[in-house]
């Protein structure tokens, strides 16, 4: 394939065209950066002077006609596609037809294995590209725009609903104990690291997926993938599509009429909501979320609506309210999970309202409880909140530890964006013992991971933590 600034030159070489047309870039993209598919493209333009390049660009931005349309004379980009197709083995061919079913711009080995496998015949023949290996050690492939075209033509039934079995299985066990309240369920920091890069070397063609399976009307696949994600795009940020997989399912679940489906992912609006900071966005959603699972029947659920409401009274200022909603949902958690996250908003709570060794008591009993989780990441948040509350009691050494172990298990885990927290806690720490050039320091390296990973709640926080330190 041609980059951007060949592939015009050839289109505009070919076509004896003014360059000046601004349509030229978007052609470029409808070709692929193919070299075939832009000779095509140009001897249509040189053939037809009464066509404007628009005009060529609104015919080939028809998916269905478009491998009709870039043909001129004898050449065609499907014959030359189907020459490479029809020398394959039926398995790589069958993979083919499985892979037009996916959008995502790339898919990992197993995807290929589970379509029918001989990704690598596929690459000899030209049909597939092999991409690299991601961060979880699997090689990706990458098929062109208008071969998955070319595979769309030969359609194989069911593809999407395998897959989705099949991603919804590795999603269920690469969830790092976040969801559940059986201590039975702690897992090694290892195995957590782990599944966290799988998620993250595949998210892209995870997020894509959920896409893929709503508009395949397979709706309940296309809620629960989009659910099961949602921990995992919170922790490390991806709010963009943490609201891509939460919008399409919730008009999943509703299109089925699954209201327990659809308080699920009420439930995770209120929590992308919370992450951004839009608390009253937050509370509109999590109402009827909260109506959705008492309607249901579905008790934890409720108290787990119940908890981000509390969160929500906090945020607003609403102590009071706040305080007793958190009593209430300590009080109706029937687990070590619910238990500790109760505690721990609890916690900060009783921090704003100046009740600092309740909240300190609170913040410990959340560490505890995550700890015999296995829940390393909402262990070092609890142990980062505790950190605060005793700073503000004036116990520095005890300060420094809770950070300090926060931070030890943000290393262990490869969570920088936890480590620039953790990072901006010992940077607080450094200022209260009077050693402001380290402080500065350890913001100033916090802040470098906030600006590089979009979190802006952090890089606030960073930039007002250093804006004071800064001498007047």
């Amino acid at each position: 394939m041609l980059d951007e600034k060949e592939a015009l030159e050839l289109l505009i070489a070919g076509s004896g065209r003014d360059a000046g047309d601004e349509s030229w870039p978007r052609l470029a993209r409808l070709c692929g950066g193919l070299p075939l598919a832009l000779r095509i493209a140009a001897s249509r333009l040189a053939a037809r002077p009464e066509w404007t390049v628009g005009y060529l660009v609104r015919l080939l931005e028809d998916e269905q006609g478009r491998l009709d349309r870039l043909h001129a004379g004898d050449q065609t980009v499907r014959s030359v596609l189907a020459i490479g197709f029809d020398g394959l083995p039926e398995a790589a061919r069958l993979t083919l037809r499985g892979l037009g079913a996916l959008s995502a711009p790339d898919v990992a080995d197993w995807v290929t294995e589970l379509l029918g496998g001989q990704a690598e015949a596929l690459v000899d023949a030209g049909l597939l590209e092999t991409y690299g290996v991601d961060v979880a050690g699997q090689v990706r492939y990458r098929m062109h725009d208008l071969t998955r075209l070319f595979a769309r033509e030969q359609p194989v039934p069911g593809v999407p609903a395998k897959v989705a079995a099949a991603a919804l299985t590795r999603v269920r066990a690469s969830r790092f104990s976040l969801v559940s309240g059986d201590p039975e369920t702690a897992v090694a920091t290892r195995d957590i690291r782990e599944s966290v890069e799988w998620l993250a070397a595949e998210r892209a063609f995870l997020v894509s997926l959920v896409g893929d399976l709503h508009a395949a009307g397979l709706d309940e696949e296309c809620w629960r993938l989009g659910h099961l994600l949602a921990p995992f795009l919170e922790r490390h940020r991806f709010l963009d599509d943490w609201r891509t997989v939460a919008g399409l399912g919730l008009a999943s679940a509703r299109r089925a009429g699954d209201d327990q489906g659809a308080g699920l992912v009420l439930l995770d609006l209120g929590d992308l909501h919370l992450a951004e900071r839009r608390w009253d966005q937050a509370e509109e959603v999590l109402r009827p979320a909260l109506e959705t699972c008492l309607r249901h029947g579905g008790a934890r659920h409720a108290n787990r609506v119940r908890l981000r409401l509390g969160r929500v009274h906090l945020e607003l200022g609403r102590l009071d309210a706040a305080e007793e909603t958190l009593r209430q949902c300590r009080e109706a958690a029937g687990n070590v999970r619910d238990e500790a996250d109760a505690d721990r908003v609890l916690g900060e709570v009783l921090r704003r309202a100046g009740r600092l060794d309740e909240a300190a008591g609170r913040l410990l009993a959340a560490v505890e409880g995550l700890a015999k989780l296995g829940d390393r990441h909402r262990q070092a948040d609890a142990l980062l909140d505790l950190s605060a509350v005793r700073l503000a009691q004036a116990a520095k050494p005890a300060a420094r530890a809770a950070a300090e172990q926060a931070r030890g298990i943000a290393v262990r885990l490869g969570d920088r964006l936890l480590d620039a927290y953790a990072l901006l806690a010992l940077a607080g720490v450094n200022r209260a013992e009077g050693a402001a050039g380290r402080a500065a320091e350890l913001a100033g390296a916090a802040l470098e991971v906030f600006d590089e990973t979009g979190d802006q709640r952090g890089a606030a926080n960073a930039r007002a933590f250093l804006a004071r330190a800064s001498p007047r």
